[in-house]
Protein backbone atom coordinates (compact mmCIF):
# COMPACT_ATOMS: atom_id res chain seq x y z
CA UNK A 1 0.00 0.00 0.00
CA UNK A 2 1.09 3.06 -0.88
CA UNK A 3 1.72 5.77 1.64
CA UNK A 4 -0.86 9.31 1.04
CA UNK A 5 1.74 12.27 0.78
CA UNK A 6 1.32 14.58 4.52
CA UNK A 7 -0.91 17.76 3.48
CA UNK A 8 0.44 20.96 3.64
CA UNK A 9 -1.86 23.32 5.51
CA UNK A 10 0.47 26.71 5.89
CA UNK A 11 -2.33 28.66 8.26
CA UNK A 12 -2.28 25.36 10.91
CA UNK A 13 1.36 25.61 11.33
CA UNK A 14 1.56 29.33 12.09
CA UNK A 15 -0.95 29.17 14.45
CA UNK A 16 1.18 26.25 16.24
CA UNK A 17 3.96 28.58 16.04
CA UNK A 18 2.16 31.65 17.56
CA UNK A 19 0.62 29.37 20.52
CA UNK A 20 3.89 28.25 21.04
CA UNK A 21 5.52 31.83 21.11
CA UNK A 22 2.36 32.76 23.62
CA UNK A 23 2.81 30.02 26.20
CA UNK A 24 6.94 30.52 26.39
CA UNK A 25 6.32 34.28 27.23
CA UNK A 26 3.82 33.22 29.69
CA UNK A 27 6.25 31.08 31.35
CA UNK A 28 9.24 33.58 31.49
CA UNK A 29 6.95 36.74 32.02
CA UNK A 30 7.60 37.97 35.57
CA UNK A 31 4.26 40.10 36.88
CA UNK A 32 4.77 43.60 37.25
CA UNK A 33 4.72 45.32 40.44
CA UNK A 34 5.64 48.25 40.32
CA UNK A 35 2.76 51.12 41.08
CA UNK A 36 3.16 54.53 40.49
CA UNK A 37 1.04 57.73 41.93
CA UNK A 38 0.89 61.25 41.26
CA UNK A 39 2.47 63.35 44.01
CA UNK A 40 4.24 67.03 44.84
CA UNK A 41 7.34 68.30 46.09
CA UNK A 42 6.81 70.45 49.08
CA UNK A 43 8.95 72.65 51.25
CA UNK A 44 9.55 70.82 54.90
CA UNK A 45 8.68 74.34 56.09
CA UNK A 46 6.78 77.49 55.04
CA UNK A 47 7.33 80.34 57.98
CA UNK A 48 6.23 83.81 57.81
CA UNK A 49 8.40 85.50 59.75
CA UNK A 50 7.48 88.00 62.40
CA UNK A 51 8.30 90.03 65.80
CA UNK A 52 7.13 89.71 69.12
CA UNK A 53 7.47 93.00 69.88
CA UNK A 54 5.61 96.23 67.97
CA UNK A 55 8.67 98.77 66.22
CA UNK A 56 9.65 100.50 63.64
CA UNK A 57 11.67 98.66 61.26
CA UNK A 58 15.36 99.81 61.59
CA UNK A 59 17.22 97.21 58.93
CA UNK A 60 15.98 94.13 56.75
CA UNK A 61 19.25 92.01 56.11
CA UNK A 62 18.22 89.93 53.42
CA UNK A 63 15.85 89.98 50.41
CA UNK A 64 14.00 87.82 48.49
CA UNK A 65 15.80 84.86 46.90
CA UNK A 66 18.64 85.15 49.56
CA UNK A 67 19.62 81.75 50.99
CA UNK A 68 19.84 82.14 55.09
CA UNK A 69 20.88 80.01 57.90
CA UNK A 70 18.87 79.00 60.96
CA UNK A 71 20.00 81.71 64.24
CA UNK A 72 20.91 84.58 61.13
CA UNK A 73 20.10 87.77 61.52
CA UNK A 74 17.55 88.72 58.75
CA UNK A 75 15.96 92.30 60.39
CA UNK A 76 16.18 94.73 62.75
CA UNK A 77 13.95 96.96 65.09
CA UNK A 78 14.84 100.48 66.10
CA UNK A 79 16.25 99.67 69.46
CA UNK A 80 17.53 102.44 71.04
CA UNK A 81 15.82 102.76 74.27
CA UNK A 82 16.07 99.23 75.18
CA UNK A 83 20.31 99.61 74.21
CA UNK A 84 20.20 102.11 76.84
CA UNK A 85 18.41 100.87 79.49
CA UNK A 86 20.52 97.54 78.74
CA UNK A 87 23.97 99.73 79.58
CA UNK A 88 22.61 101.01 82.29
CA UNK A 89 21.50 97.59 84.21
CA UNK A 90 24.76 96.86 83.40
CA UNK A 91 27.07 98.71 84.84
CA UNK A 92 24.70 98.84 87.71
CA UNK A 93 25.17 94.61 87.83
CA UNK A 94 28.69 95.17 87.71
CA UNK A 95 28.74 97.54 90.81
CA UNK A 96 30.40 96.29 93.78
CA UNK A 97 30.57 99.43 95.61
CA UNK A 98 28.01 98.84 98.18
CA UNK A 99 29.27 95.47 98.84
CA UNK A 100 32.82 96.02 99.91
CA UNK A 101 31.95 99.16 102.37
CA UNK A 102 29.15 96.63 103.77
CA UNK A 103 32.39 94.33 104.47
CA UNK A 104 34.87 96.64 105.45
CA UNK A 105 31.79 98.32 108.27
CA UNK A 106 31.49 94.26 109.10
CA UNK A 107 35.34 93.23 109.54
CA UNK A 108 35.95 96.88 111.80
CA UNK A 109 33.12 96.18 113.86
CA UNK A 110 34.57 92.48 114.44
CA UNK A 111 37.57 93.77 115.33
CA UNK A 112 36.21 95.97 118.05
CA UNK A 113 33.90 92.36 119.34
CA UNK A 114 37.66 91.12 119.45
CA UNK A 115 39.16 93.35 121.52
CA UNK A 116 36.30 94.09 124.15
CA UNK A 117 35.69 90.70 124.76
CA UNK A 118 39.06 89.78 126.90
CA UNK A 119 38.27 93.24 128.53
CA UNK A 120 34.81 91.71 129.11
CA UNK A 121 35.96 88.96 130.85
CA UNK A 122 38.51 90.85 133.12
CA UNK A 123 35.49 93.22 134.44
CA UNK A 124 37.19 96.02 132.47
CA UNK A 125 34.38 96.68 129.99
CA UNK A 126 30.60 96.56 130.58
CA UNK A 127 28.76 93.22 129.57
CA UNK A 128 26.62 95.86 128.04
CA UNK A 129 28.43 97.49 125.64
CA UNK A 130 30.31 94.22 124.18
CA UNK A 131 26.39 93.11 123.72
CA UNK A 132 25.74 96.70 122.08
CA UNK A 133 28.78 95.32 119.83
CA UNK A 134 27.63 92.12 118.65
CA UNK A 135 23.95 93.63 117.79
CA UNK A 136 26.33 96.07 115.44
CA UNK A 137 28.00 92.97 114.09
CA UNK A 138 24.46 91.20 113.04
CA UNK A 139 23.20 94.00 111.91
CA UNK A 140 26.49 94.38 109.44
CA UNK A 141 26.37 91.32 108.80
CA UNK A 142 22.78 91.29 107.36
CA UNK A 143 23.46 94.46 105.60
CA UNK A 144 26.05 92.57 103.86
CA UNK A 145 23.56 90.34 102.64
CA UNK A 146 21.02 92.62 101.87
CA UNK A 147 23.74 94.47 99.20
CA UNK A 148 24.74 91.03 97.58
CA UNK A 149 21.05 90.57 97.28
CA UNK A 150 20.88 94.04 95.77
CA UNK A 151 23.95 93.08 93.26
CA UNK A 152 22.04 89.71 92.39
CA UNK A 153 19.00 91.34 91.48
CA UNK A 154 20.57 94.26 89.27
CA UNK A 155 22.17 90.96 87.64
CA UNK A 156 18.98 89.53 86.72
CA UNK A 157 17.37 92.58 85.54
CA UNK A 158 20.62 93.68 83.19
CA UNK A 159 19.93 89.72 81.90
CA UNK A 160 16.30 90.81 81.92
CA UNK A 161 17.33 94.18 79.61
CA UNK A 162 19.20 91.80 77.36
CA UNK A 163 16.60 89.89 76.62
CA UNK A 164 14.32 92.51 76.11
CA UNK A 165 17.15 94.45 73.34
CA UNK A 166 17.42 91.08 71.82
CA UNK A 167 13.62 91.00 70.90
CA UNK A 168 14.40 93.72 68.35
CA UNK A 169 16.53 91.74 66.91
CA UNK A 170 14.55 89.32 63.87
CA UNK A 171 16.59 85.94 63.56
CA UNK A 172 15.95 83.18 60.77
CA UNK A 173 14.13 79.92 62.30
CA UNK A 174 15.16 77.57 59.62
CA UNK A 175 18.02 76.88 57.10
CA UNK A 176 16.36 77.58 53.57
CA UNK A 177 15.44 80.82 51.13
CA UNK A 178 13.78 83.66 50.86
CA UNK A 179 10.45 83.70 49.42
CA UNK A 180 9.38 87.36 49.54
CA UNK A 181 9.54 90.47 51.52
CA UNK A 182 6.62 91.75 52.41
CA UNK A 183 8.53 94.88 54.75
CA UNK A 184 11.38 97.30 54.50
CA UNK A 185 12.89 100.09 56.21
CA UNK A 186 10.96 102.81 58.13
CA UNK A 187 7.70 100.31 58.11
CA UNK A 188 5.57 99.73 61.69
CA UNK A 189 5.72 95.83 62.89
CA UNK A 190 3.00 94.66 64.78
CA UNK A 191 1.80 91.36 65.76
CA UNK A 192 -0.33 90.74 62.67
CA UNK A 193 2.03 91.73 60.14
CA UNK A 194 4.88 89.75 58.76
CA UNK A 195 8.59 90.99 57.70
CA UNK A 196 9.34 88.20 55.26
CA UNK A 197 8.26 84.64 54.18
CA UNK A 198 10.99 81.62 54.36
CA UNK A 199 10.85 78.23 53.23
CA UNK A 200 13.23 75.34 54.20
CA UNK A 201 13.92 73.23 51.08
CA UNK A 202 15.98 70.59 52.31
CA UNK A 203 14.70 68.20 52.97
CA UNK A 204 11.31 68.70 50.29
CA UNK A 205 8.00 66.72 51.51
CA UNK A 206 7.12 64.35 48.58
CA UNK A 207 2.70 64.10 48.94
CA UNK A 208 1.08 61.47 47.69
CA UNK A 209 -2.03 59.87 47.60
CA UNK A 210 -2.45 56.13 47.69
CA UNK A 211 -5.77 54.31 46.98
CA UNK A 212 -6.85 52.47 50.00
CA UNK A 213 -6.28 48.96 48.32
CA UNK A 214 -2.39 49.73 49.12
CA UNK A 215 -3.08 49.61 52.94
CA UNK A 216 -0.56 47.52 54.62
CA UNK A 217 1.42 47.47 51.34
CA UNK A 218 2.64 51.37 51.09
CA UNK A 219 3.79 51.72 54.51
CA UNK A 220 6.74 53.74 56.82
CA UNK A 221 10.19 53.00 55.78
CA UNK A 222 9.31 51.89 52.21
CA UNK A 223 11.53 53.23 49.79
CA UNK A 224 9.79 54.90 46.84
CA UNK A 225 11.30 56.61 43.68
CA UNK A 226 10.73 60.06 42.87
CA UNK A 227 10.35 61.56 38.88
CA UNK A 228 9.87 65.61 38.86
CA UNK A 229 8.11 66.22 36.01
CA UNK A 230 9.94 68.18 33.84
CA UNK A 231 12.14 70.36 33.26
CA UNK A 232 13.17 69.48 36.32
CA UNK A 233 13.51 65.76 35.58
CA UNK A 234 15.46 62.71 37.15
CA UNK A 235 15.22 60.23 39.47
CA UNK A 236 15.33 59.92 43.08
CA UNK A 237 14.75 57.77 46.22
CA UNK A 238 13.14 58.79 49.41
CA UNK A 239 12.01 56.51 52.30
CA UNK A 240 8.57 56.88 53.50
CA UNK A 241 8.40 58.67 56.87
CA UNK A 242 4.25 59.32 57.30
CA UNK A 243 0.92 57.48 56.21
CA UNK A 244 -1.95 59.04 57.57
CA UNK A 245 -4.01 56.74 59.22
CA UNK A 246 -7.76 58.26 58.78
CA UNK A 247 -8.86 57.37 54.60
CA UNK A 248 -10.37 60.06 52.57
CA UNK A 249 -13.55 58.65 51.82
CA UNK A 250 -14.40 60.96 49.25
CA UNK A 251 -11.82 59.76 46.82
CA UNK A 252 -10.96 56.43 48.66
CA UNK A 253 -7.26 57.01 49.45
CA UNK A 254 -5.22 57.78 52.31
CA UNK A 255 -2.05 59.80 52.38
CA UNK A 256 1.61 59.39 52.47
CA UNK A 257 4.60 61.75 52.70
CA UNK A 258 7.70 60.89 51.42
CA UNK A 259 11.37 62.68 53.12
CA UNK A 260 13.48 63.68 49.91
CA UNK A 261 17.06 65.26 51.04
CA UNK A 262 17.99 68.08 48.77
CA UNK A 263 21.32 69.11 49.93
CA UNK A 264 22.49 72.68 48.91
CA UNK A 265 18.64 73.72 47.24
CA UNK A 266 19.49 71.36 43.98
CA UNK A 267 15.84 70.75 43.31
CA UNK A 268 12.98 73.30 43.94
CA UNK A 269 9.34 72.91 45.68
CA UNK A 270 6.54 73.44 44.62
CA UNK A 271 6.80 70.69 41.33
CA UNK A 272 4.66 68.18 40.62
CA UNK A 273 6.02 64.13 40.48
CA UNK A 274 5.55 60.48 40.09
CA UNK A 275 6.15 58.21 42.46
CA UNK A 276 6.70 54.33 42.24
CA UNK A 277 6.40 52.14 44.90
CA UNK A 278 7.61 48.21 44.73
CA UNK A 279 5.05 46.49 46.10
CA UNK A 280 2.78 43.75 45.27
CA UNK A 281 -0.67 44.55 43.56
CA UNK A 282 -3.96 44.46 44.91
CA UNK A 283 -6.52 42.73 43.34
CA UNK A 284 -7.50 43.69 39.83
CA UNK A 285 -10.54 45.28 40.79
CA UNK A 286 -9.52 47.43 43.44
CA UNK A 287 -6.31 49.11 41.21
CA UNK A 288 -6.78 52.75 40.10
CA UNK A 289 -4.88 55.61 39.12
CA UNK A 290 -5.13 58.20 41.57
CA UNK A 291 -4.63 62.26 41.12
CA UNK A 292 -2.19 63.73 44.19
CA UNK A 293 -5.10 65.77 44.73
CA UNK A 294 -7.56 64.08 47.65
CA UNK A 295 -11.30 64.07 46.21
CA UNK A 296 -10.23 63.02 42.92
CA UNK A 297 -9.72 59.74 41.24
CA UNK A 298 -10.70 56.86 38.25
CA UNK A 299 -10.76 53.51 38.63
CA UNK A 300 -10.15 51.12 35.72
Amino acid sequence: MKSQPKSHNPMGNLLKFSGLILVAGMATASPARAATFDCVMDPAQKVKVGSSVTGVLKSVLVTRGDTVEAGQEIAKLDASVEAASAALSKIQASSVEGIEAQRARLKLIQIKLGRSEPLAAKGITSQEKLDEQRTEQDVAQRDLNTEMMKQNLAQIDHQRAEAVLDLRTIRSPLTGLVLDKNLSAGEFVNQEAFIMTLVQLDPLFVEAYVPVAYWGRVKKGLTGTIRPAEPVGGSYAAPVTVVDGVFDAASGTFGVRLELKNPGNALPGGVRCKVDFDVEPPPMATRGTVDARPGTSSQR
